[in-house]
């Protein structure tokens, strides 16, 4: 064998994150703030097709268009993240914030195309490589809290070349608090799900269109540092809540996950409730 590609299958997920790295940092070479949100799921596609083949690829494939899951699932990940951020708003409101002046909410007219854009480029561009290709990986050996603790790290890393754009030194923390927290919350869903892909594709859509059309716009200044935070502590609560009542696998029952050629990336046994 080839020593280079024997090297690549031994470390596949070290080599997954330098991929998922270089090509979404790479644009920022020319273009501050610039990112490439589809690099983790060509890193993906990438590693899978050096050390899994056609096999690994389809597998890897069919788990994003695995839509039979319950209908409760769909509610979850589609409106947990606006119930959040409005509760956050709710309470930023009672602790005596106001509505910044120059408030103007993005077109409902822009609704459809900004969520097709934001699933597309975003939610498929991150989350099938995070959860589809790192997290299996990232369970061998350890807890899935671990798991998702470290995923949720090196996910905030890829995130660098946005400082101070998406985040700065002011929202920062509770920014980081809220990965580190949606990590959690997804490993959980992933968990209970028979490591559906789709998802958590629309979880992050979700976050991320919630974001855009009310969190973003309606407060300014102090206000919308004290959001951020009230924002953090409620997905802190969350995952906090989740790991009481589940423990630190993320589930109510053992689950395995084998490493074979065939099928890494899902596990053998889960539960689907």
């Amino acid at each position: 064998m080839n020593p280079i590609l024997s090297f690549m299958k031994r470390h596949s997920l070290i080599m997954f994150f330098c991929l998922a790295y270089a090509l979404s940092w790479f644009g920022n070479l020319f273009e501050l703030h610039s990112m490439f949100p589809m690099g983790p799921f060509l890193a993906a596609l990438i590693m899978l097709a050096l050390t899994s083949g056609k096999t690994g690829i389809f597998d890897f494939l069919r788990q994003i268009v695995q839509w039979r899951v319950g209908l409760r699932w769909y509610a979850l990940v589609l409106l947990l993240p606006p119930t959040i951020i409005g509760v956050a708003m709710g309470l930023n409101l009672l602790l005596g914030a106001q509505l910044a002046n120059t408030v103007q909410l993005p077109p409902f007219a822009d609704l459809l195309p900004t969520f097709l854009f934001i699933l597309i480029g975003i939610g498929l561009g991150e989350e099938p490589a995070w959860r589809g290709f790192a997290l299996p990986r990232l369970l061998i050996g350890r807890t899935a809290l671990a798991a998702a603790l470290l995923l949720g790290l090196l996910h905030a890393i890829w995130h660098l070349p946005l400082f101070g754009l998406e985040y700065d030194m002011q929202n920062g923390l509770p920014w980081f608090l809220s990965v580190m927290s949606f990590a959690i919350v997804t490993t959980w869903l992933y968990n209970h799900t028979q490591g559906n892909l789709l998802l958590p594709i629309l979880f992050h859509t979700a976050q991320n269109l919630t974001a855009r059309y009310l969190f973003n716009p309606t407060f300014s200044g102090a206000d919308l540092i004290q959001l951020w935070w009230l924002m953090a502590a409620l997905w802190c609560a969350l995952a906090a809540a989740i790991v009481i009542a589940t423990g630190s696998n993320l589930i109510r029952q053992p689950v395995i996950y084998p490493v074979t050629k065939r099928n890494i990336h899902a596990p053998q046994t889960m539960i689907n409730q």
